[in-house]
C-alpha cells in the first residue's frame, strides 16, 4: 500500500513553467527547447552544473542550474541601459505573476530595489527582483523547491 501511495505522489508532482516549459523536464531538454526559441548557448560560461543561454534580441540571459540533468533553478535576467526599461519589464512580469499566483510577499518595495516572492501552491518558488542601480537589471528566479526562495 505504501508503494502505491508513493508512486501516486510522484506522478502527481506539478512544476512551475518557464516560457511554457516545465521545470520538471530534463535540463538538457529545456536547453534544447530554448535553442529552438532563438536562444544561443554561452559555451564560455556553461559547465556541468549550469547551462547559460542568451538571447541578444531580448537582452536576456537564462541560467539553468541542474544536478544530474534535473533542474533545480532557472534564473532569467534582463539588463538595460535605462531604469525605465527595467521598470517596465518588472511591472509587466509583476502583473503577469499576480494574475497567476496572487499577490506577492514583498521583501523590498522601493523605486530602486523591489523583490516580490510568490507562493505557487507547492509547484516551486518564484522571486521577481528589480535592481535599478548603475546597471539596471530585472531577474526572475524559478525554483523547483516550494520553500527555497521564500523570505
Amino acid at each position: 500500500m505504501a508503494a502505491v501511495t508513493l508512486c501516486a505522489c510522484n506522478s502527481e508532482r506539478e512544476y512551475l513553467d518557464f516560457r511554457g516549459l516545465s521545470l520538471g523536464m530534463s535540463a538538457k531538454n529545456m536547453c534544447d527547447s530554448l535553442l529552438l526559441k532563438g536562444f544561443e548557448i554561452d559555451t564560455n560560461l556553461t559547465d556541468e552544473s549550469t547551462y547559460v543561454l542568451y538571447n541578444a534580441k531580448e537582452y536576456c540571459r537564462v541560467d539553468i542550474m541542474q544536478n544530474n540533468d534535473t533542474i533545480s533553478d532557472v534564473l532569467e535576467s534582463y539588463v538595460a541601459s535605462y531604469n525605465d526599461s527595467t521598470t517596465q519589464i518588472y511591472n509587466e512580469r509583476h502583473e503577469q505573476f499576480n494574475a497567476l499566483y496572487g499577490w506577492a510577499l514583498m521583501k523590498h518595495s522601493a523605486d530602486l530595489h523591489k523583490e516580490a516572492h510568490y507562493q505557487t501552491d507547492g509547484k516551486g518558488a518564484l522571486v521577481l527582483t528589480l535592481h535599478n542601480t548603475h546597471t539596471p537589471t530585472v531577474s526572475v528566479r524559478y525554483s523547483t523547491e516550494p520553500d527555497k526562495l521564500m523570505p
